[in-house]
């Protein structure tokens, strides 16, 4: 049996076409992909600290810390006085940030069912598969 091998630079152009069509959608909610990533995650997580947040997106705390800041100045996010420690705190969506990650989350949709009407439902379980195999577990 011939085993066919990943063609990776396909892939990797795939994947940017795709990164370019996100961005391009997610710029009439205001926002860029790591925004979008870091409200996404908040919206699960409730309240969490920069760190934490760091952590499990897989950024430096000084990428996070000014990527927060920015969200801070555009009021998606509050911070929240840790009362266990003065020296952090923590970071949750506003009702604005909310309302926006709303808006951005049903023009991602809008881009990923359009793509996702040029594949079978077989390739879209194996493309969602090998995505979740790919993402770094923190």
């Amino acid at each position: 049996m011939i085993m066919e091998s990943l063609r990776v630079i396909e892939l990797l152009e795939a994947t940017q076409t795709f990164e370019r069509k996100l961005n391009l959608a997610l710029m009439y909610s205001g926002l860029r992909l790591p925004q979008f990533r870091t409200m996404l995650f908040l919206e699960c997580s409730g309240k969490i600290t920069v760190s934490d947040l760091s952590r499990h997106l897989n950024v430096t705390r000084a990428t996070m810390s000014v990527l927060v800041n920015n969200l801070l100045k555009a009021r998606i996010v509050e911070s929240i006085n840790n009362p266990n420690d003065k020296r952090s705190f923590y970071i949750k969506l506003t009702e604005s940030g909310l309302n926006r990650l709303t808006l951005a989350k049903s023009e991602v949709a809008l881009v990923e069912d359009k793509i996702s009407q040029d594949f079978s439902a077989e390739t879209i379980a194996a493309l969602n598969t090998l995505a979740s195999s790919l993402i770094v577990k923190n």
